[in-house]
């Protein structure tokens, strides 16, 4: 009986491929025999999912998407009874290159950031997902402050980007080595400390 061949299955592995060679080896280093090589598969394999570099590229922006989601369901799921403000910087710290996982995604969201500037099929990807992770921040804040848990004066619907675009402006300095992980993530815990009652 001839083995049963998973293609979404493959399609990731290939995906994590691609983040793969982003991150040892720059955006421009990706081809469809880059990928073949790292991933270990024969041109053929790779031609056969994604006849175009561009298809293969535009899969992996979507997978990123997919992989952050479930490490960051994994961190959740594994608080214990947290608040909403364990919630939100538990979510912020995943979004951060504080560990190899989350360094190899920022270097492919990076990169893919900067290709997205002439190709806007990365660029409305990135709008979106960016626009779902704002609502979801969004509407978190919006319930700390129904349940007093802001401090006096703190709007959710301004804090909520703050926090985000905070977050999105470490990841460079995180990268170049301009701040270490924990100090970028003492300066997450101050705005929270701002933005948090006690």
């Amino acid at each position: 009986m001839p083995k049963q061949v998973d293609h979404e299955e493959r399609r990731r592995l290939l995906a994590e491929a691609v983040f793969a060679v982003i991150g040892t080896r720059g955006f421009e280093a990706v081809s469809l025999r880059d990928v073949a090589e790292q991933a270990g598969v024969s041109m053929g394999t790779v031609q056969h999912y994604f006849p175009t570099k561009q298809q293969m590229l535009m899969f992996a922006l979507s997978h990123m998407r997919a992989r952050v989601l479930a490490r960051l369901q994994a961190t959740l799921a594994a608080l214990h009874e947290p608040s909403r403000r364990d919630l939100i910087r538990a979510a912020t710290a995943v979004m951060l290159p504080v560990d190899p996982a989350g360094r190899e995604e920022a270097c492919v969201n990076v990169a893919f950031f900067s290709a997205a500037t002439v190709t806007p099929a990365y660029a409305e990807q990135l709008r979106t997902g960016y626009g779902r992770l704002l609502a979801v921040s969004v509407a978190t804040f919006r319930e700390a402050a129904a349940a007093g848990e802001l401090r006096a004066g703190v709007d959710p619907e301004q804090a909520a980007p703050e926090l985000y675009f905070l977050t999105q402006g470490l990841v460079g300095p995180i990268l170049v080595g301009l701040y270490r992980p924990e100090e970028a993530l003492a300066l997450v815990d101050a705005q929270l400390d701002r933005l948090f009652r006690a």
